[in-house]
């Protein structure tokens, strides 16, 4: 994927393209996310200096277009809020200049702007907070993608065809009135030479129009296929299963007796893809060059978060846990050299196995099996989570309210272990596998590069920012580690309409 830029209002106007005016009228859009699956908005909380904010970006479906800032500013005093964007690889001489944010009516601690996005790619959107309490900047990782192609609804397309015969007719006959009655003298009648003259400047002035339009539409089809072209597809992969033989020396196992079992769960990126020169090498997110979940399409009875070993730049392995039998969504996480998030998607059916002891390929690994439930989530040693928000209203498009607390059995408070440098995670699938995302509690955005090493206690309570998309049954699964052991913890929700995107 090729990196772009974010240009500013005042940029753009002197640079306006023929996709931002192709149309006014509906939209057809296949929609295929880039960083998550049917949740394209970029969400992010932490700190521009001594300000928390809460930044969200709202991503265009095409591009060129304009992507929506929303800049939550708790912090008291706060006089200005900026944004600009730099592509990956631009350096700071080259990013376009700041845009003020306005402050919204009625709300004193929300900003928001729009900034265009010209071309797909990896971003960092820099937020800089003025006022009181000082100034400060925080960077929010990005990654813009053409999520489809706009169309033209059919009236419109026979209006703008009637208004272009109309012109047309009116041109030919201003070219006929200028080769006949224009050259006679006033009042002088023209003749059948005069007649010819215009009826020849006609028909060649409508055969320069045809070669005229019949080269604008070969030049359109060209842009629009290449445009498409353009818009983003998931890396293809496939994702196998097969037993492993090491576990028993290579024998079979003999009728009637037990014998170790344990399935390796293959996750294969198709070397065609990775032969092409747009391909870009992957990069540890959050200290893991992948994160594989699996979540059985039934029910959403079951989810496996999985961080699988490289066996080369392009297969991983992963011992898979013991799961219900049945069909499953696979969610693959990856990020890109260039900074790029992106989240590839396939299935997987797993048939009936024993039950085994299963020993994780990574001490990240984790399983759930089970249903969700409103809240708390009880655990064994009677400590649970509690979801705060969960009895409220939930929309599309509104704040998801996901706050969890952990308390033990007589309602204290506990603390958290670090879990790939983090307190918590979160997984949030859609029934129908529509929506995925993977969230932390600073928001969608990955972390490059090494996991930061952590220790010691963290708060057991924690939030994670984000907006249900979509109206539908969801499930919220979240994950987190104490006393040396990752648990999860699922919750069930119901999104209604209402919400402002």
């Amino acid at each position: 994927m090729r990196s772009g830029r974010i240009c500013s209002r005042e940029t753009i106007v002197r640079s306006v393209t023929r996709r931002t005016l192709i149309v006014s009228g509906a939209l057809a859009l296949s929609i295929v996310c880039a960083a998550h699956v049917g949740s394209p908005d970029a969400y992010f909380e932490g700190k521009a200096g001594p300000y928390p904010v809460r930044v969200i970006i709202r991503s265009p479906a095409v591009i060129p277009a304009r992507a929506e800032i929303i800049v939550r500013v708790t912090g008291g005093g706060v006089r200005r809020v900026t944004a600009t964007a730099r592509s990956w690889g631009a350096g700071e001489k080259n990013a376009p200049p700041p845009d003020d944010a306005t402050r919204v009516p009625g709300d004193s601690t929300l900003w928001t702007l729009q900034l265009w996005v010209m071309r797909q790619g990896s971003y960092a959107v820099i937020v800089h907070v003025d006022g009181a309490g000082g100034s400060g900047t925080a960077t929010v990782p990005y990654t813009a993608v053409a999520q489809g192609v706009l169309t033209m609804n059919r009236t419109m397309a026979v209006a703008l065809a009637a208004v272009g015969v109309f012109l047309v007719a009116g041109m030919l006959t201003i070219i006929g009135a200028a080769a006949g009655e224009a050259t006679l003298s006033p009042g002088e009648a023209p003749g059948d030479d005069v007649r010819r003259r215009a009826r020849r400047v006609r028909w060649g002035g409508a055969a320069i129009i045809v070669v005229i339009l019949a080269g604008g539409r070969i030049w359109w089809m060209v842009e629009d296929r290449a445009y498409a072209a353009a818009v983003f597809r998931p890396t293809v992969a496939r994702v196998t299963v097969r037993d492993d033989t090491s576990a028993r020396g290579g024998r079979t196992a003999r009728p009637g007796r037990t014998e170790p079992h344990t399935r390796i769960l293959r996750f294969a990126i198709d070397p065609a893809v990775a032969a092409q020169r747009s391909w870009i090498p992957l990069i540890p997110d959050h200290g893991k060059l992948l994160h594989l979940f699996l979540v059985k399409k039934d029910g959403l009875g079951a989810l496996a978060h999985l961080h699988p070993v490289a066996i080369d730049s392009l297969t991983f392995e992963a011992a898979l846990p013991f799961l219900p039998s049945g069909d499953y969504f696979v969610f693959a996480d990856a990020v890109h050299e260039n900074g790029f998030a992106e989240t590839m998607v396939q299935s997987v059916r797993l048939s009936e196995a024993p039950a085994m002891a299963w020993k994780p390929s990574d001490a990240d690994d984790a399983i759930f099996v089970g249903n969700g439930v409103r809240t708390p989530s009880r655990f064994d040693d009677g400590s649970t989570l509690s979801w705060d928000g969960a009895n409220g209203a939930h929309v599309a498009g509104g704040d998801a309210g996901l706050h969890f607390t952990l308390r033990d059995a007589s309602g204290a408070p506990l603390s958290v272990e670090p879990y790939m440098g983090m307190a918590a995670h979160a997984v949030v699938v859609r029934s129908d596998g529509g929506v995925y995302v993977h969230l932390h509690p600073m928001g969608t955005t990955p972390s490059i590069g090494t996991m930061p090493v952590m220790a010691g206690a963290m708060p057991g309570e924690f939030e994670f920012p984000w907006a249900f998309p979509k109206t539908g049954r969801y499930r919220v699964w979240v994950q987190f580690r104490r006393s040396g052991a990752v648990r999860s913890a699922a919750f069930d929700v119901e999104v209604g309409a209402g919400g402002n995107r």
